[in-house]
């Protein structure tokens, strides 16, 4: 029975393998994650090889082996969205999230179409709100959202109050539970603001306001959420703080 298979991808990551060929990691329509061999793809005459670049949409026709798959050929569905320096960085971090938090051949339609509306999305809008509300939406179809309507230990609601976070426990700490260790400020406007990109229309994003300080603070707290469900810092999120984006 052949294990030969035909979708679209996403491109999420490209490096180099061994001394000819390229090693690529994509997000698929039907399929979920796949890795694959593009054998002779660092060849300048591979138009495989050529075409496999971060971001890119492609058809791909896939060959599943016993170790790892390969490429068999590939078809350009559309071009790669012509990001500018800092759209490029948000967007890598797009492509780390979905790389990390999705499991291999695990089919799930509803990240496939998250992640391409986000890449379009990336240059309309401003890529800090884009890139928080993606991992928002990741974070809850991959079962990981932090718990943020009641706290996490007594379970009692404080719609209205200011709070704690805990990256530790998975979400908030109300002011009765709170015992300062490794807990973070968690304001009820930031709170208000998680939940608005979480909920955020990709298809129509109406226009808001956001608060300079409550927007820094949900960074903070939903970066460092992440780095404790992935054990170790993520390489565009480092990047972007380099950078002091």
């Amino acid at each position: 029975m052949s294990n030969d298979f035909r979708d679209d991808a996403i491109v999420l990551h490209v490096k180099n393998w061994q001394t000819a060929d390229k090693y690529a990691v994509c997000f698929t329509r039907e399929h979920g994650k796949i890795r694959f061999i593009i054998y002779g793809g660092r060849y300048p005459k591979n138009v495989a090889g050529r075409l496999l670049q971060p971001f890119a949409q492609l058809s791909v026709e896939v060959n599943g082996g016993q170790r790892i798959d390969k490429l068999k050929s590939c078809e350009l569905l559309e071009m790669p969205q012509a990001f500018d320096f800092k759209q490029m960085a948000y967007a890598a971090v797009v492509t780390e999230l979905t790389a990390v938090f999705t499991e291999d051949h695990q089919p799930q339609a509803e990240v496939y179409e998250l992640l391409n509306e986000t890449l379009k999305l990336l240059r309309e809008r401003n890529p800090r709100i884009v890139v928080l509300s993606f991992a928002l939406k990741l974070l809850e179809l991959v079962g990981l959202s932090p718990q943020v309507e009641a706290c996490v230990v007594c379970g009692c609601e404080h719609a209205e109050e200011d709070a704690w976070f805990s990256p530790l426990q998975g979400g908030m700490i109300c002011n009765d539970c709170h015992n300062v260790t490794g807990e973070e400020k968690f304001s009820s406007g930031t709170r208000k603001l998680l939940n608005h990109l979480k909920n955020l229309d990709f298809q129509n994003p109406a226009p808001f306001s956001v608060k300079g300080g409550e927007l820094m603070e949900l960074e903070a707290l939903l970066y460092k959420f992440i780095m404790f469900q992935t054990d170790k810092p993520l390489n565009s999120i480092s990047f972007l703080s380099q950078m002091g984006m």
